[in-house]
């Protein structure tokens, strides 16, 4: 099951700035199929107030 399936359910990925280099394969096809995928900076200014509105 996949989790856009899910009722009730909403995956948020984090990273840490790193990740846009050791991770941009997985990034890149994330960003497809993702709503919310954010960076450290965005966290720390609130953005996780607004996603679980």
């Amino acid at each position: 099951m996949e989790t856009k399936e899910l009722v009730d359910f909403t995956f948020v990925w984090f990273t840490d700035g790193q990740g846009w280099k050791s991770a941009r394969n997985n990034l890149e096809e994330t960003f497809d199929v993702l709503e919310h995928i954010y960076n450290i900076s965005d966290m720390e200014n609130g953005i996780i107030n607004e996603v679980m509105k």
